[in-house]
């Protein structure tokens, strides 16, 4: 604002210092009388030495003042453009708190209902441990009584102690897992429902507390006996399902040479080709962990 001002007083100043200078030499050398006698030509060029330089004066000043102007104009949208980036940066800073604050949240809340995941797998482990005829279902009470009195892991202990005591404790639950389906269905449920814990643990336990907890924990290791036990009897299933296809596929070499130099059926008579079988559902290849899919 100070350099326009100026700028503006320096080219009247010397506008008005000119043209007085100008009209002072005119009055003193030609006389203004005189001055409309001149011819054209002369008049015309006393005419241009009195306004040229006063028009080339205040062009140059309207270039000064635009660029002044301009030059302001670029410090107003630098400041702009450096107040709309703080202003996105703040927003950047808030979107991310907000996001951070709801999966903090979200978290909380998951770690805070673990009970909930806890008590569903200690239903299930009571309903496996009577099945498997580890304890009476009076027991269970008292098994329960102590849960609720702080040892979370009681049916957990229980069927840890008789893996423990006994050498054929792999055997004899894949036997009762092929014999019963109900003890089978029980036992992949929770299986499921172990993995379906696991898994939400380690997207929401960021220090990974809980899920050490439970990976190495008595929970752990009776997940991990129960799903050796489901992928043993699997994996007999599928070999004994092997097999079976090439049963059909009987040879009769005395009959079958005989039929052929007695008769040979023509196009017309010839037996249909067998169907091909359906496509086997691969609903239990879609299960989360490969072998497991829910029961309930």
């Amino acid at each position: 604002m100070v350099g326009i001002i100026v700028l503006f007083s320096f080219s009247v100043a010397a506008s008005l210092l000119w043209l007085g200078g100008v009209l002072f030499y005119v009055y003193a050398k030609i006389g203004f009388p005189q001055l409309f006698g001149l011819p054209a030509p002369e008049l015309t060029a006393v005419a241009a030495t009195a306004f040229l330089p006063v028009v080339f004066l205040w062009g140059v000043a309207g270039l000064l003042y635009n660029a002044m102007i301009l030059r302001k104009q670029g410090n107003t949208i630098n400041l702009m453009l450096a107040q709309t980036r703080r202003s996105a940066d703040h927003a950047e800073v808030m979107v991310r708190t907000l996001m951070e604050t709801q999966v903090q949240t979200r978290s909380a809340t998951v770690l805070r209902n673990a009970d909930l995941f806890i008590n569903e797998l200690n239903d299930l482990l009571s309903d496996i441990i009577v099945r498997l005829g580890l304890v009476q279902p009076a027991h269970t009470e008292i098994i329960w009584q102590r849960v609720g009195d702080g040892n979370r892991w009681a049916f957990c202990k229980v069927l840890l102690q008789s893996a423990e005591h006994s050498p054929r404790f792999k055997d004899d639950l894949e036997n009762q897992l092929r014999r019963d389906e109900i003890l089978s269905s029980a036992v992949r449920t929770f299986c499921y429902r172990f993995e379906q814990m696991f898994t939400m643990l380690e997207r929401h336990d960021f220090e990974h507390y809980l899920t050490k907890i439970f990976e190495e924990g008595s929970l752990g290791r009776v997940y991990s006996r129960l799903a050796d036990a489901c992928r043993g009897v699997d994996a007999e299933k599928a070999v004994a399902a092997g097999p079976a296809c090439d049963d059909f596929d009987v040879a009769f070499p005395e009959t079958q040479e005989a039929a052929e130099d007695d008769f040979e059926p023509s196009g017309a008579d010839a037996p249909a080709e067998p169907a091909e079988p359906a496509a086997v559902s691969a609903s239990d290849s879609t299960s989360p962990f490969g072998f497991l899919r829910p029961t309930r």
